[in-house]
């Protein structure tokens, strides 16, 4: 298996990941941003490529095709990460997403400029024009570093204010980002050296194997706060089952009304919370009907009753 289906199986897994809250909320920019990057580095493989692009007229349109993708992913995961991390941005929705139209508009300009050839996987060197060929590749290439830069300059700037879960995943999130910005440096470095042979050459820096690394460290840190969220809402709704139940016990032996009903309030057994709070008042209300000498409550149930009474009001 080569190394860019490792990546694409990496990325179609973390929009699998991300299923659930797309249908929670009809949209989710970072089941976008694997996706279309997804697709991108799909395409991107010797065997796809070949078959692809002779759909596609024999051209080389399915490299316009693979970096457009690929701009579109990483703008969504631009948006989810900021989304997520800093203040909305209140700057006109034009301005905002100029970046993204400006660089989908040029890309096809420097494709033509640099001139049709037969299908070839292999885009840097391979054209009449090799200024446009390495203006197109560097299109896609430096929207790449400013988009994983403002990311990872957003994760060091608010990572530290985040509660553990968030701090971790972000931090791997920052981290990949951060990682690829010498990959994007070592390869405009490689399209430079092509258009310009008098131009430095790149540092030799094993890109590929970085990338993967970038993208399972972005991968990763995405799905970590989602996941922690259902373990803790899986946890908090076992301590309310467990809290209903035991506070349940404790009011039954409170009230103790013989042919009457045993309910002070009427309950709703479609809010467990509401339903708790309620019982947790029917106790405290009828230990100050008995007074200090009639109750019935042990040091225990009054420990364990204001335990839960403090937690309801936070997580519980």
């Amino acid at each position: 298996m080569s190394l860019f289906l490792v990546m694409t199986l990496a990325l179609f897994g973390l929009a699998a990941a991300r299923v659930k809250p797309l249908r929670a909320n009809g949209r989710d920019d970072v089941f976008a941003a694997a996706m279309f990057a997804g697709v991108s580095t799909l395409l991107v493989d010797t065997r796809v490529y070949f078959v692809v692009d002779q759909v596609l007229g024999g051209v080389n349109v399915t490299k316009l095709l693979i970096n457009s993708l690929m701009v579109v992913g990483l703008w969504y995961l631009h948006c989810a990460a900021l989304s997520a991390m800093s203040p909305a941005d209140t700057r006109p929705a034009w301005l905002r997403t100029m970046p993204l139209w400006l660089n989908l508009a040029l890309q096809p300009v420097f494709f033509v400029l640099a001139g049709l050839t037969p299908t070839n996987p292999v885009w840097t060197g391979t054209h009449p024009n090799r200024i446009a060929s390495a203006l197109f590749s560097m299109l896609t290439l430096i929207f790449i570093a400013w988009a994983c830069g403002k990311i990872a300059w957003v994760c060091l700037r608010y990572v530290p204010r985040m509660r553990q879960s968030f701090r971790v995943g972000f931090s791997m999130v920052g981290l990949g980002c951060a990682l690829t910005l010498p990959i994007m440096a070592e390869m405009i470095l490689g399209e430079i050296h092509q258009a310009f042979p008098s131009a430095p050459s790149a540092l030799g820096l094993p890109t590929h194997l970085l990338e993967m690394i970038a993208i399972v460290l972005v991968g990763v840190g995405l799905t970590i706060p989602p996941v922690a969220g259902r373990i803790s809402t899986r946890r908090t709704s076992r301590r309310l089952e467990e809290a209903l139940i035991r506070v349940a016990a404790i009011r039954d032996k409170t009230l103790q009304v013989e042919g009457g009903n045993r309910s002070l309030l009427s309950t709703d057994h479609d809010n467990p919370h509401e339903n708790l709070h309620r019982m947790i008042v029917e106790i405290w209300d009828a230990e100050l009907a008995a007074g200090r000498n009639g109750s019935r409550l042990s040091t225990e149930d009054r420990d364990y009753m204001l335990l839960v009474e403090s937690e309801l009001g936070r997580v519980l």
